[in-house]
């Protein structure tokens, strides 16, 4: 298990061994309350009450670690020290990514809020802390992607992706940064059988008249290459298409010359292993 075997981990943009703090356990064991992988069956009693269809089975958890810090010269931690840690440990109330360095050939992390801390006392000493870790999702995350197509040969304008997301429908929204000259571009799923077409007439040209926006499928947001939002109608949309992943391989085509940067980060039913 990842947390078992790390000696620190990175938690909200900020490495525990920055504070001299490591991984252990004092008169405890390392816990895991949820894996992500408990599943509910839904399911509801049919006309005649004698047997109950079934809609199928969704995850209703989702992962939660319990782990310790210690000081890693052994030393105690002192109160300055405490409430530097406690203030880093709380710094947000929104999930931040949590990831354990325990050097895996396959690193995984999770998006996590630090929900309790317990200082433990032994002798009139603090010599360490139990902290609880609660994630927003039952899926642990592979490592973030980004790959970029170069699509500027009239025959050359499509390319291949494998969406190896472990999502329970298949499908993943990944987000897509587009940069073209063309008034008018079309970029089609080949596999999903969809396209989306974008009217860049009213965005902005950078210096070398390029029109650069990125679509984040999976909030359905377009912004420009300073990060503000683009409304529907500047785009010429009546109805919309998020670019979206079917499980396996997916072929893309455009219809322009142009670079895309598709960033991603597939889910894993990992647990927490």
């Amino acid at each position: 298990m990842s947390f078992i075997t790390a000696h620190s981990f990175i938690f909200n943009g900020t490495n525990s061994a920055d504070f001299g703090v490591t991984i252990g356990w004092i008169d405890s064991t390392a816990d895991v309350s949820s894996n992500g992988l408990v599943r509910e069956i839904k399911k509801a009693a049919g006309a005649s009450r004698v047997k109950s269809h079934i809609y199928g089975a969704e995850n209703t958890e989702s992962i939660a670690f319990h782990f310790s810090i210690v000081k890693a010269d052994g030393n105690e931690i002192t109160r300055p020290e405490s409430m530097k840690l406690n203030r880093w440990l709380t710094s947000s109330p929104l999930p931040q990514l949590l990831k354990f360095n325990d050097c895996d050939d396959y690193p995984l992390h999770y998006y996590a809020v630090c929900t309790q801390i317990n200082d433990i006392i032994a002798g009139g000493r603090l010599v360490g802390k139990e902290l609880t870790f609660e994630t927003n999702s039952s899926f642990a995350f592979s490592e973030k992607e980004k790959k970029t197509f170069v699509l500027t040969k009239p025959d050359n304008l499509s390319f291949f992706l494998n969406n190896s997301a472990d999502t329970d429908n298949g499908i993943y929204y990944p987000t897509v940064t587009i940069s073209t000259k063309a008034e008018i571009i079309a970029i089609e799923n080949v596999t999903d059988q969809k396209s989306v077409t974008i009217n860049t007439q009213k965005i902005t040209a950078d210096e070398n008249k390029n029109k650069v926006l990125t679509l984040n499928s999976e909030y359905m947001t377009v912004t420009d290459s300073s990060g503000r939002l683009i409304p529907a109608g500047d785009l010429g949309w009546n109805t919309i298409y998020w670019l979206r992943m079917l499980q396996g391989m997916n072929e893309f085509r455009v219809s322009e010359p142009c670079i895309l940067t598709i960033e991603y980060e597939f889910p894993r039913k990992a647990g927490c292993l």
